[in-house]
């Protein structure tokens, strides 16, 4: 009886070691999920830049010939009637009586064939009108661009809503189109977008979470706008033909002088397409990016982002996309 209780006991304790153990792994795994999902979180504000939308190529599309209106083809009543004109009865054909119906099966094939004929014709005359119709309207609407035609401008960016398709770009965009230039001002997110703790996981294995530097979250914030910038800028090189874009990005923040939150210009800048298309966005530090280009931002690392005067306010508004 005492041998037998004091084997319980012992795999009793090896129960529990073995439960303390199953438990600090799953700590350890869930700290290091919880620091995972933060660096993320992170990396995903820091980085909005690098997913522009597809590039179209106005140019190319000024320059694409005309479709090329079908013909109506004969391949297979061709084929049918050669079929027919080359017919001659074998001894089986002759023997078996059967030379009348194989001719009229051939007869019949030559008539299906031309139908099948027209059929193809009338498909590819669909394709032809639908084809047309697009080489049209593209090829109008390039020369449209090409002119710097505002109203076209505007057409191209109400439809590619994808300027607005990512939501760490924040609540809207408004656009004001002038000459040869766009002027986009997002409403990125307040600063309470960047999480105001750090995470790590200790060698222990457990979660250690600490608030965040009053320095390090300013510039993180900093290079969230600034990321969000040189989104809107590349998105819009990417599907209109134009020189410059011009984006100021506006953050909800206190108006000392009223004592409310409104719209603030916290940072302007000036893009031009030949210096923007020689960035490597994906290494880039979205803040540093700015000094390749006009621009204005006030910053410290104590206080954050203070309003400016953006480079253009002038024209007018042409353009909303709510988020």
């Amino acid at each position: 009886m005492r041998s037998l209780s004091a084997t319980a006991r012992r795999m009793e304790k090896d129960a529990e070691r073995r439960r303390k153990q199953v438990a600090k792994a799953q700590i350890a795994a869930n700290a290091a999920e919880d620091v995972e999902n933060w660096e993320n979180y992170i990396e995903e504000l820091l980085t909005v830049h690098t997913d522009l939308t597809d590039r179209i190529d106005w140019e190319a599309l000024l320059a694409k010939p005309q479709p090329k209106e079908p013909a109506l083809e004969t391949y297979h009543e061709d084929k049918a009637r050669a079929a027919l004109s080359t017919f001659k009865p074998g001894w089986f054909d002759f023997f078996q009586g059967g030379t009348a119906r194989k001719r009229q099966r051939l007869s019949d094939a030559l008539a299906q064939a031309a139908a099948r004929d027209t059929s193809d014709y009338q498909r590819a005359t669909e394709v032809y009108v639908s084809e047309l119709a697009d080489w049209k309207t593209d090829r109008e609407l390039a020369q449209r661009l090409a002119n710097g035609e505002a109203a076209a401008i505007q057409e191209v960016i109400t439809e590619m809503q994808s300027l607005s398709g990512n939501d760490l770009i924040g609540s809207s965009v408004q656009f004001s189109i002038n000459d040869n230039y766009v002027h986009a001002r997002p409403q990125v997110h307040a600063s309470d977008i960047v999480p105001n703790y750090r995470r790590k996981q200790l060698a222990s294995g457990k979660l250690s979470e600490t608030k965040m530097p009053v320095g390090q979250f300013n510039e993180l914030y900093q290079d969230y706008v600034a990321s969000v910038a040189l989104k809107i800028a590349g998105d819009l090189f990417q599907i209109l033909p134009l020189n410059e874009v011009y984006v100021t990005c506006e953050s909800v923040m206190l108006n000392s002088a009223t004592g409310h939150k409104e719209p603030t210009p916290v940072l302007s800048v000036q893009f031009v397409r030949e210096t923007m298309m020689q960035l490597n966005l994906s290494n880039l530090d979205p803040s540093d990016a700015m000094s390749n280009f006009n621009h204005v931002m006030k910053f410290t690392k104590t206080k954050g982002f203070a309003s400016v005067k953006p480079l253009r306010d002038e024209g007018r508004q042409s353009g909303h996309i709510e988020k």
